[in-house]
């Protein structure tokens, strides 16, 4: 999952209204999202820019791009904002020192249950007249395909008037 951060337009015909939101890549423009961080109004004189910077700056980090309208936005506006600070920045921990317990737990992948894996029995197929019918017409030209013989075809019948 691609996660983007974008403006969603929102608003009437001919007066736009953008909201700034982190949304999948793969949803419309203007459809689901995941959480909204701000709004963009171009029509108040000058246009407002509203963004909640630390939000964000916590996009940013895990892995969230800003489209090319967002991020020329944030230049202007919260430039530290797209170049957050990196995480080993914001907790300083001293190389060889041992954390502490919790911080590891918080850290440590949690183990996804398993699963009682059993044995997946066949489905067996429901025996129709027409399904048995079909079955064996195919065997017939299965059987006629490699004998190398032609079926003759049938002749149509003329209808005559009377």
């Amino acid at each position: 999952m691609s996660v983007v951060i974008r403006m969603k337009r929102a608003g009437a015909k001919k007066r736009p209204f953008y909201r700034v939101v982190v949304a999948d890549s793969r949803f419309a423009r203007d459809g689901r999202y995941i959480e909204q961080l701000g709004y963009y109004d171009p029509l108040t004189d000058p246009a407002k820019f509203t963004i909640d910077a630390a939000k964000f700056e916590q996009w940013i980090r895990k892995g969230a791009r800003p489209s090319e309208s967002v991020e020329v936005m944030m230049a202007k506006h919260a430039p530290a904002a797209l170049r957050p600070a990196p995480l080993s920045q914001i907790s300083p921990v001293e190389p060889g020192a041992i954390p502490p317990a919790e911080a590891v737990a918080s850290t440590a992948p949690k183990a996804k249950k398993a699963k009682a894996a059993a044995p997946k029995t066949p489905r067996k197929a429901r025996k129709t007249k027409a399904s048995e019918k079909k079955a064996k017409t195919k065997a017939k030209a299965k059987a006629r395909k490699a004998s190398g013989v032609a079926r003759p075809r049938k002749a149509k019948e003329k209808k005559s008037k009377k």
